[in-house]
């Protein structure tokens, strides 16, 4: 099996605590549905500073990875049936890309 990326992106935006204690409350039992595809079950990260030849910059930006989870699916389509289910996806964006080993 491969293993791939759930990339959590941007900050999710809720009308009332209400809707985000719900949608918290689904997207755990999403999570806890994937059961044995589950290898990372979730790294969140706070704000990024970005380091690049020209300098240091911690500007703000929408588009942020905000989380990672990671699993294991047969193939990219199997991926993207379990990122499809997703309840962050109704408040924020889910990249999922393929995670490959470095042999060196």
């Amino acid at each position: 099996m491969a293993q791939f990326g759930l990339l959590y992106v941007g900050e999710p935006q809720f009308s009332s605590p209400e809707e985000g204690q719900s949608n918290s409350q689904r997207y755990m039992e999403w999570l806890n549905g994937l059961g044995d595809a589950i290898v990372n079950r979730g790294i969140p990260m706070g704000p990024p500073t970005r380091v690049t030849a020209d300098g240091v910059s911690s500007e703000e930006r929408a588009d942020r990875l905000t989380g990672l989870t990671i699993v294991e699916a047969d193939d990219m389509d199997a991926a993207l049936e379990m990122a499809k289910n997703c309840p962050y996806i109704e408040v924020a964006a889910l990249d999922v890309v393929q995670i490959f080993e470095m042999n060196m």
